[in-house]
């Protein structure tokens, strides 16, 4: 009996391993992520690209095309707002790079209208075929009277400082006069 309770034990635990490495995920092919959590208008951050070749053969990557959606305008007379990097990278079977390591993957954070939260696509051009992840760029909204905010905090502090001063200055002067005396004047 001891024996068939074991062996049911034995197949029960097998079957529960067997069914959490049949649900193992594989990595997407392209994955982005930034240096940082959020970003200020006009700041720099780092764009981590990276691809993993879920193919048998091995490939080479081509090109990167980068496209930031809300930043895009045509400034200057040419577009701004996403970039195409030129590269010839082999990466063999099964196996995963970290674009960064090739070349580094920078960008600013406009400082205009356009300085908004974003989403990133990025394109990898491999010699069989393009393969697409994407990403985001948080950048918080500032409430829009935030500098006057600060401004008249700043001001009703310094104004307390002083006020306290002038009281301190008051009571220190007032404890330090002479006593005042009545004298009988003469007749």
């Amino acid at each position: 009996m001891n024996k068939k309770m074991f062996s049911l034990a034995i197949i029960a635990l097998s079957a529960i391993l067997l069914i959490s490495v049949a649900s193992a995920v594989t990595p997407d092919d392209v994955t982005v992520w930034t240096s940082k959590e959020k970003f200020a208008p006009g700041e720099k951050g780092t764009l981590n690209v990276a691809f993993y070749n879920d193919d048998t053969d091995a490939v080479a990557i081509k090109n990167v095309t980068i496209v930031y959606d809300s930043w895009m305008a045509y400034i200057g007379g040419q577009w701004v707002g996403n970039q195409t990097i030129t590269m010839d990278v082999p990466v063999s079977g099964f196996s995963s790079k970290l674009l960064n390591d090739v070349t580094e993957i920078s960008f600013t954070v406009p400082t205009d209208g356009r300085a908004t939260s974003t989403s990133v696509q990025v394109t990898v051009g491999t010699d069989s075929g393009y393969r697409h992840g994407s990403g985001f760029i948080y950048v918080p909204d500032t409430p829009p009277y935030f500098d006057q905010i600060i401004m008249l905090f700043t001001i009703q502090v310094i104004l307390i400082i002083i006020g306290a001063l002038i009281i301190a200055a008051t009571i220190f002067l007032s404890s330090r006069r002479p006593q005042v005396t009545w004298k009988q004047e003469p007749k």
